[in-house]
């Protein structure tokens, strides 16, 4: 019996893979997955931004399509690094 296109699943396809397919893959939800970028960029003294860009390059993904797997808290450091480097326009802080 023949697979036509309308009963292809991802994994027979390589063009059909979706982001969300391919992290799962390697993570169970998007928790897990921002939590290997965090533990990634400790353990290789790199920035969580720039850790994030080299798993995307390394997995072939654009970055913009991971967006729905990160979590607050990295979109969070994300921003604090992105206003460190003036990528992103400070906002004021407490002093605490």
């Amino acid at each position: 019996m023949n697979t036509t296109e309308t009963e292809k699943k991802p994994q027979d396809d390589p063009k059909l893979i979706t982001v969300e397919y391919l992290i799962t893959r390697e993570f169970n939800n998007s928790t897990d997955f921002s939590m290997f970028i965090e533990r990634e960029a400790v353990r290789r003294n790199l920035g969580v931004m720039e850790t994030l860009l080299e798993y995307c390059d390394e997995k072939g993904i654009d970055p913009v399509a991971v967006a729905s797997m990160i979590s607050s808290s990295l979109k969070e450091k994300i921003g604090a690094e992105a206003q460190e480097l003036n990528l992103l326009k400070k906002t004021g802080k407490l002093p605490l």
